[in-house]
């Protein structure tokens, strides 16, 4: 818990930002950044239920967590490093985004490791496509990945929608626009003892700043990215979550 308040604070104290791209909640983005800009990313979603008000809506059982830092190499080619809680899994991988004005289009390839057991780990790799429209009337954007998981050997799949405006809250003096986010992940192919009973989906709101983003969600699954979250999930219950993005 030190070593993650450590890293909001940093976060939150860089300085210089510029304005960031329009992420989803557990969904790529397109990250059209120019040769030494960067973003670093926090995810965090809580075991427990969202109702259950004895545990503090869920965040008393403990939660999975996923941190990630990317890097401009040069211009649109970006260099990103994750780490995630759950199978304390590493992955490196580099991303290729262009904007065309009408929509953006990033090309995702990661290489990642998981713990299967003490000292027992597994390699593998995942491609992602990932397609996000213009701000249609000013209000709305739709993101899509579509893309293939080597480890379990499926196709990555999930649509997110983003209804935004700008802030008409007066006591949120922070924030600059507000986004009400939904992401759906339907199970393309089902994999024997992998794929589960129901299909993924979160939803939430967002306060954007120049830089910032910060995002509150709710949840059936607590998987962090469009790889896992496609895999579905055994349980209906929701849970509570948040992302923390800075752009440097």
């Amino acid at each position: 818990m030190k070593k993650l308040l450590l890293l909001i604070f940093i976060a939150l104290m860089s300085e210089g930002v510029m304005a960031f791209e329009a992420g989803q909640l557990s969904l790529d983005s397109p990250n059209v950044l120019k040769k030494g800009e960067g973003s670093f990313g926090i995810r965090h979603r809580f075991f427990g239920e969202i109702n259950d008000l004895d545990k503090f809506f869920g965040t008393d059982v403990g939660g999975n967590m996923h941190l990630v830092l990317k890097y401009a190499l040069v211009d649109n080619l970006v260099l990103g490093v994750d780490h995630t809680r759950d199978q304390s899994a590493y992955g490196v991988g580099l991303e290729y985004s262009r904007d065309f004005k009408w929509i953006k289009m990033g090309v995702r390839v990661n290489g990642f490791r998981l713990e299967k057991g003490l000292d027992v780990y597994d390699k593998s790799y995942q491609a992602i496509v990932s397609l996000q429209t213009a701000n249609y009337f000013d209000h709305l954007r739709f993101t899509a990945n579509v893309g293939y998981d080597a480890y379990y050997q499926h196709e990555i799949l999930g649509y997110g929608v983003d209804l935004n405006a700008d802030n008409f809250i007066s006591f949120l003096t922070f924030t600059e626009k507000l986004s009400l986010l939904g992401e759906y992940y339907p199970q393309v192919d089902r994999i024997e003892g992998i794929s589960k009973k129901y299909n993924s989906y979160a939803y939430g709101i967002k306060y954007q700043t120049y830089g910032h983003h910060f995002e509150i969600m709710a949840t059936n699954s607590t998987s962090m990215d469009p790889r896992t979250m496609s895999l579905g999930t055994n349980s209906d219950k929701v849970h509570l979550g948040f992302n923390i993005n800075r752009k440097f």
